[in-house]
């Protein structure tokens, strides 16, 4: 047997009581249509779910409230029992699923870790060999020896926690279990599971936190009402996941606005989770991942730092509810900041028939709904910036934010003689002497220019970090169709060719023409 859990067509039901929140004498007084009535209403939590879980495998279970995520570990677990189909495990089962559960109030800490451990299934010796470990991975110091009413509850779950971990389990079962405790608590429990995944456990993980699952999870599964919408490698199945969500809370356009309100119908385009070609690429904030990680480089000045983990260190953006994406280019961006927990959801404008409308003004914002706007390549395009600005101000709620990864190149652009020069001699030099034409590799840039004065006067500017000049559109758009990513020779040559552009920047030879710009809602205006 070389799986640790397996479902075949699995469903499970819950009845719906209509009628006794009316009042007991209400039930009994219609007794026969009750009792008919409830043989009738059921809710179906999980419907035909079939999978395997290899053995040593990390497997991650994502998907909305009440999707039937906590209802599959409760199966796996063994604390309820499905109504159809065939659920089968192998090994020892540990869960964190309620933590805590059979804790006694009068009994302290320590002789709440001995009871707990014999009831999952240790001898009293085993726990006593595993107490000094447990106390100390709790960090719950003096208060091990109280008795646990006088815990509060986040050191009850804490204490539930490091006791479950500790149990030598060949299965465990994690239910939003790493979010316990205090953020240096919450990494270490992430680094026991990286632990349990070295020594071969078999983890089985619901969370909301993508992060979590995108590092720790060799495949997932993504449950929506209780049907298994998608399973395969963790990022290709959040990346479903995300842009399905997206797709659902898109703002409605202000003729659309209109029709609601005179009651007229509005059609919606038909929902298509990852409808392309098969090759599902994970998108990232640069067209390509090897020119994405050299302007990580530039702007965060360490090549052990992210852009993400740049952005939260310096500004605080980790976990914010709600953000606004609008992309001209590097579409997906926002997938990124889901997964790497700056912000939980994301509306997303971007598409030529959307951004030509919000272009022209024809677009209409919610106001302080979002704590988080990502502008891609758009503000330079904006016909009437200033108006357009003060729509998303007031969007933003009162610490809302700006991210803006932006052309900051003069108005009306055109390559210098030398630019072109240099591109020429290069992509000879790369291409053993091809031909080099402009056209080919250059962008449309608008007549509207910097949106620097524009932003100050509606902003306060936190930050800007300059990392891109005119050779990524005169060469790189040119040549990196024509890299493989994963080929080490590639990405040296697109390594060396923006670090040559880097050095020209320094040198006044070539001139900046791209920036990450963040900033903060004025307080007042």
């Amino acid at each position: 047997m070389d799986y640790a859990v397996k479902l075949e067509d699995v469903y499970k039901e819950y009845p719906i009581y209509h009628h006794i929140t009316a009042g007991f004498k209400s039930f009994l007084f219609n007794l026969p249509r009750n009792i008919a009535s409830m043989k009738r209403m059921k809710f179906t939590a999980l419907k035909g779910a079939s999978f395997e879980v290899k053995k040593g495998e990390t497997f991650g279970i994502i998907g909305k409230n009440g999707s039937g995520k906590s209802t599959m570990l409760s199966l796996i677990a063994g604390v309820i029992k499905p109504d159809r189909g065939i659920l089968s495990t192998s090994g020892r089962i540990s869960s964190l699923l309620e933590l805590g559960a059979g804790f006694h109030p009068d009994l302290s800490g320590v002789e709440n870790i001995i009871l707990n451990g014999i009831l999952m299934g240790n001898t009293r010796q085993e726990m006593l060999k595993k107490v000094d470990e447990i106390i100390e991975f709790s960090e719950l110091g003096d208060f091990i020896y109280q008795p646990l009413r006088t815990y509060s509850s986040g050191m009850h779950v804490r204490l539930g926690f490091s006791v479950a971990v500790h149990t030598a389990p060949e299965i465990l079962l994690v239910d939003e279990a790493l979010a316990v405790g205090d953020l240096s608590f919450q990494e270490k429990c992430s680094t026991k599971m990286s632990e349990f995944k070295e020594a071969g456990t078999t983890i089985i993980i619901v969370s909301h936190g993508m992060s979590e699952i995108a590092k720790l999870c060799d495949r997932t599964a993504w449950l929506d009402k209780g049907v298994i919408m998608a399973i395969g490698k963790s990022k290709e199945v959040i990346m479903k996941y995300l842009e399905y969500s997206a797709s659902l809370e898109i703002p409605a356009p202000a003729e659309e606005i209109h029709a609601v309100e005179k009651g007229m119908p509005v059609e919606k385009p038909a929902v298509q989770v990852g409808a392309d070609s098969g090759k599902l690429v994970l998108p990232t904030w640069w067209n390509s991942p090897i020119v994405a990680r050299q302007c990580e480089l530039f702007i965060t000045g360490d090549q052990r730092v992210t852009f993400y983990d740049f952005l939260k260190i310096q500004y605080l953006l980790e976990k914010l509810d709600r953000g606004l994406s609008i992309c001209h280019e590097f579409k997906g961006i926002e997938v990124d900041f889901t997964i790497h927990n700056i912000c939980k959801s994301f509306d997303v404008i971007d598409g030529e028939d959307k951004l030509e409308r919000l272009i022209g003004g024809m677009w209409s914002f919610r106001e302080q709904r979002y704590d988080l706007v990502l502008c891609v390549d758009i503000l330079h395009r904006i016909r009437q910036l200033g108006p357009f600005l003060e729509d998303l101000r007031s969007a933003l709620t009162d610490d809302g934010v700006v991210i803006a990864l932006e052309y900051v190149g003069p108005e009306n652009f055109r390559y210098s003689d030398k630019e072109m020069e240099i591109a020429r001699m290069l992509y000879g030099a790369l291409r053993e002497g091809a031909p080099f034409s402009a056209s080919a590799g250059a962008i449309e840039t608008s007549s509207h220019g910097n949106p620097f004065p524009a932003l100050e006067s509606v902003f306060d500017i936190v930050d800007v970090r300059y990392f891109g000049g005119p050779l990524y559109d005169l060469l790189l758009n040119k040549i990196i169709d024509d890299i493989d990513p994963e080929d080490k020779k590639g990405s040296a040559l697109v390594r060396v060719v923006m670090m040559f552009e880097r050095i020209l920047i320094r040198e006044g030879s070539l001139k900046n023409t791209y920036a990450l710009i963040v900033a903060r809602k004025k307080a007042s205006l």
